[in-house]
C-alpha cells in the first residue's frame, strides 16, 4: 500500500463519524485539548489517511470512529501502535482517557521548523558566491 496526495490533515488528529464527531470536539474544547476533529464518511478515507501515517511519523491519530479499520491496519503494521489508539467503546470517558493519552504520544521531530534555515542559509552563500562570480566575469569583459 501506498498513500497518495497530498495529507492535509493536522499531525495530530481525532478520526470521527457523523454520530459523534460534535461530542468528541465538545469534549477536547472543555478540556482545554487542542486537536483537531475530522469526520470521515468512508473507509476508503480513512484507510487513505492510515497509509499517511506510515511515512509521517509525526502523526497521531485517536480514532472514535472506524475502529475496525484501524485494528486491522494495526494488525499489519503494529510497531504504529504507539501513535494510533483505537477507542472500541466510546463514551465521555474513553473519549476524554484516548484525547489526552494521543496528546501525550511524543512525536520524533520536534525541531522541524530548524531543519530549514541549513538549507536555506546554505542556498543564499552559494547564490552570493555564484553572483559575485559572474559579476567578476562581467566586469572584466
Amino acid at each position: 500500500m501506498s498513500s497518495h496526495g497530498v495529507d492535509v490533515t493536522a499531525d495530530t488528529m481525532v478520526v470521527a463519524n457523523d454520530s459523534n464527531g460534535k461530542m468528541v470536539k465538545s469534549i477536547a474544547e472543555s478540556n482545554n485539548i487542542n486537536i483537531s476533529v475530522y469526520k470521515f464518511t468512508s473507509e476508503d478515507e480513512v484507510t487513505h489517511i492510515l497509509e499517511h501515517s506510515i511515512n509521517n511519523t509525526n502523526k497521531r491519530i485517536l480514532f472514535t470512529a472506524y475502529q475496525e479499520t484501524a485494528n486491522d491496519f494495526l494488525k499489519k503494521h503494529p510497531d504504529m501502535s504507539n501513535r494510533i489508539i483505537v477507542i472500541d467503546t466510546v463514551n465521555d470517558n474513553t473519549t476524554l482517557e484516548g484525547l489526552q493519552n494521543i496528546m501525550n504520544v511524543p512525536i520524533e521531530n520536534v525541531n522541524s521548523e530548524n531543519n530549514f534555515g541549513l538549507p536555506l542559509t546554505i542556498g543564499i552563500i552559494i547564490g552570493l558566491l555564484i553572483g559575485i562570480g559572474c559579476g567578476a566575469y562581467i566586469m572584466k569583459r
